[in-house]
C-alpha cells in the first residue's frame, strides 16, 4: 500500500494533537510543523511527542542543539534516525602567557605575574641582539628559577624548544647579531606562582652589549617533540635579510614552499617571532598571538596553535613597521588533549 501524508492543517495551540483513527496503522518517516513562536517569553526546544492509546509517551523527538529565540519562528521537520550534527569543538590555543621582561646584559630576569595553571611545558620565548658586532650568536647557557625547580634544558639534545634562529648584519651598516629560540622545562600546577622568576644566561663574547626580550609561556603539552616529516627537528627557522626579502614579513610559504611546516601527530605549535629594532604589532598568519613585548632594544612576540596530524601550517605573520632584522622559528608538541 502506498504512504498516505496525514495532514492537520489548522492552526492550533501547542501541544498540537493527532488522534490516530482506530482503523488505521501508523509508520511515522517525517513529521513537519510551522513553529509561530511570536508569543513565546523564553527560548524553546522544537519538540514533536508520541503518545500511545494508553495515554503514555512512547516517544519524543527533541535536539537539544536546536532552539528557537523568543519570539522567532521556525519550521522544523523531524525524522527517525536523523538529527543534526554538532558543530565540532573549537580546539583552542594550548598557551598561557605567564610573564614577560626586557633586560640589557646576558642575564634575562622574568618575574611571574600568574602561577603555573597545570602539567605541562614551561617556555622563556626570547629575542636579543648584540650591538656593534656580527661574531656573537650568545646562546643560553643556563636557566634557574626562584623554586629551583630542575628540569631545564635549552641548546642542547632533542627537547620540546623553539629552536634557535639568528641573523647577521654584515658589511655597511651597523653591524648586529639578533636570535630568537626557546628554553624550556616540564611543569606542574604551581611549581612557579606570582612573583616567582625565571633567570636565563646568555653566552656573550660581548656582554656589555647584548640585549634581550622573553615571555614566559606555558604550554598544555607533553614535554616530547612532535617529529616533522618523519624526524625530531627544531623547527624551520625564517628570518630578514638572511632569507625573507620583507622587513615586515615572516612567510615560511613565501620563503620555503608550501608545507615546508608539517606535525607528524596531532600537536601544540609554539612560535617565536623577533624584531630588531623592537617593532610592536605582530599578527599571525595562523593561530593566536599569546604575548609580545616591544619596549626594550628588540621585540618577541609568541603565538600558539594546535593543530591536527598532518596539518601544514604557515608560523609566519607580519609587523605594521619595518625592521632591520627579523627572526622566527616554532615547535611542535604532544598535547595534552584531556585536562591537566
Amino acid at each position: 500500500m502506498a504512504d498516505v501524508q496525514i495532514l492537520r492543517a489548522p492552526t492550533s495551540a501547542v501541544p498540537s494533537n493527532y488522534v490516530l483513527p482506530d482503523a488505521a496503522e501508523l509508520r511515522l518517516k517525517a513529521v513537519y510543523a510551522e513553529l509561530d513562536g511570536s508569543g513565546a517569553a523564553g527560548t524553546f526546544l522544537p519538540c514533536v511527542t508520541l503518545i500511545s492509546d494508553s495515554g503514555d509517551v512512547i516517544g519524543r523527538a527533541v535536539d537539544q542543539d536546536v532552539s528557537v529565540a523568543a519570539g522567532a519562528s521556525a519550521d522544523v521537520t523531524w525524522f527517525p534516525r536523523v538529527r543534526r550534527r554538532r558543530a565540532a569543538a573549537q580546539l583552542t590555543s594550548g598557551c598561557q602567557l605567564l610573564g614577560s621582561a626586557i633586560a640589557d646584559g646576558v642575564n634575562l630576569t622574568l618575574t611571574l605575574t600568574k602561577a603555573v595553571p597545570g602539567t605541562g611545558i614551561l617556555h622563556v620565548v626570547f629575542n636579543q641582539v648584540t650591538l656593534g658586532h656580527n661574531d656573537d650568536t650568545a646562546p643560553p647557557d643556563l636557566v634557574t628559577d626562584s623554586n629551583a625547580v630542575a628540569g631545564w634544558v635549552w641548546s642542547t639534545g632533542i627537547d620540546p624548544l623553539v629552536g634557535l634562529t639568528a641573523e647577521t648584519i654584515t658589511g655597511s651598516g651597523p653591524a648586529a647579531v639578533s636570535q630568537c629560540g626557546s628554553v624550556a622545562r616540564p611543569c606542574s600546577a604551581g611549581d612557579l606562582g606570582v612573583g616567582s622568576t625565571i633567570t636565563v644566561h646568555f653566552n656573550s663574547v660581548h656582554p656589555t652589549e647584548l640585549h634581550s626580550a622573553g615571555l614566559v609561556i606555558y604550554q598544555q603539552a607533553y614535554f616530547v617533540t612532535v617529529n616533522q616529516f618523519g624526524f625530531p627537528t627544531y623547527g624551520n627557522g625564517d628570518d630578514h635579510p638572511g632569507v625573507s626579502a620583507s622587513l615586515t614579513t615572516l612567510d615560511w610559504t613565501a620563503d620555503f614552499g608550501a608545507g615546508s611546516a608539517k606535525n607528524d601527530k596531532d600537536a601544540v605549535m609554539v612560535t617565536a617571532m623577533g624584531a630588531y629594532p623592537a617593532v610592536a604589532g605582530f599578527e599571525p598568519f595562523q593561530g593566536t598571538k599569546i604575548g609580545e613585548i616591544a619596549t626594550g632594544s628588540c621585540s618577541i612576540a609568541a603565538c600558539c596553535q594546535q593543530l591536527c596530524q598532518g596539518s601544514t601550517p604557515n608560523p609566519g605573520g607580519t609587523w605594521p613597521s619595518a625592521a632591520i632584522q627579523l627572526v622566527g622559528n616554532y615547535q611542535f608538541s604532544q598535547p595534552r588533549i584531556c585536562a591537566n
